[in-house]
């Protein structure tokens, strides 16, 4: 069994010991950094935004600012994070090696970069918490690739398992076509740790979540809607049940900053997708619902012809009505107007509705 599998197993006692941590970021990274040269300390401060630096330079700015050339910076940066690796760290850093650790074991061995350090720290500290993983000698990096984007992890087995999963992951989702729930993708691979599986769905470039929480290829318009249309049939899923044109954008107005579109969503835009595309049926005045959902088209008294034409003898007045109101959206008074048009309905001796015979 690799260890992919047996992380995460934290007892509960050292999860409440490991979520209640609290570490002065800033006093360590000064402490660390006073071991240093000024010119090496005031690279690596420029280089990873410690101290009064509110951004990572680069290599070019840093030259320029300190009048040496770029490849000078390169070197110096090197020299100083190796020297800060291979020194004994000082009691308070090996307080928070063994923190970032401990966590990283909690999450079973691996964890998307930027969701490890909002977990770690507070946006202050983030640029710090970044600088001191760094130093760790426990735990590696992988710069964003092709399949992950950038992540942290315990040993280079764990990383190397991780990618084997995510390529079974894809394939099975390739196969499958449609996206799936999370508890099918459990299923799937019932002898890994599903923290370790959600930990890969979260790290891969190449899968996402939809707003409806299920999963599937990043590049599938019902996983991350690329306009109108994907974002009101996701609205009208996510809900299952017909909604106002105007309700539909205002909940896709309110999705997750990742799924908004570049454009807010105008009503008139959402309802203009829903009158051109057939999967959306006009239920009500405004209201739509989904053609999957078992809605038909045309007007209310095309509704009736096609009950009537389904039921093969005639209704009563009441049938009619709960059969219709399944459909429309309408007052039971515009369904017996239509029932009246003699042109197309006829009524017989019990009070039951026919098409009328041509």
């Amino acid at each position: 069994m690799t260890k992919a599998v047996i992380y995460g197993k934290v007892a509960r006692a050292d999860r409440s010991a490991l979520s209640n941590m609290n570490f002065n970021y800033k006093k360590v990274c000064q402490e660390v950094l006073s071991s240093l040269p000024l010119k090496s300390r005031v690279i690596i401060e420029k280089r990873f935004a410690l101290g009064l630096a509110k951004r990572n330079q680069t290599l070019q700015e840093i030259g320029d600012f300190m009048g040496i050339t770029r490849e000078r910076v390169r070197q110096i940066e090197s020299d100083g994070l190796n020297k800060l690796r291979h020194s004994s760290a000082p009691a308070s850093l090996k307080a928070v090696f063994t923190y970032f650790e401990r966590f990283l074991e909690e999450q079973s061995g691996l964890k998307r970069e930027t969701v490890l350090l909002a977990k770690l720290s507070n946006e202050t500290d983030r640029p710090i918490v970044s600088f001191l993983l760094r130093l760790s000698p426990k735990l590696y990096r992988i710069e964003q690739n092709s399949k992950f984007y950038a992540v942290w992890f315990q040993e280079k087995d764990v990383y190397n398992h991780a990618t084997n999963l995510l390529n079974d992951l894809l394939k099975k989702i390739t196969q499958q076509k449609v996206p799936l729930a999370r508890e099918m993708i459990y299923c799937f691979f019932n002898k890994e740790n599903k923290v370790f599986i959600d930990n890969i769905i979260e790290a891969s470039r190449a899968i996402e979540i939809s707003p409806l929480d299920q999963i599937g290829l990043a590049i599938w318009p019902e996983i991350k809607p690329k306009g109108a249309r994907d974002t009101a049939y996701l609205m009208l899923k996510k809900t299952g049940q017909p909604l106002h044109f105007r309700d539909i954008a205002r909940q896709a107005n309110n999705l997750p900053n990742y799924f908004l579109p570049k454009k807010k969503t105008l009503p008139q835009t959402v309802h203009n997708e829903l009158i051109r595309n057939p999967q959306f049926i006009l239920v009500g005045r405004g209201v739509y619902g989904l053609k999957e959902w078992g809605y038909q088209t045309g007007t209310v008294r095309e509704v009736i012809k096609a009950i009537l034409v389904k039921s093969k003898e005639p209704l009563t007045r009441p049938d009619i009505l709960q059969q219709v109101l399944r459909q429309r959206m309408v007052q039971p008074n515009t369904i017996f107007l239509n029932l009246n048009n003699k042109k197309h309905f006829q009524k017989d001796d019990q009070g039951r509705y026919s098409l009328k015979e041509i």
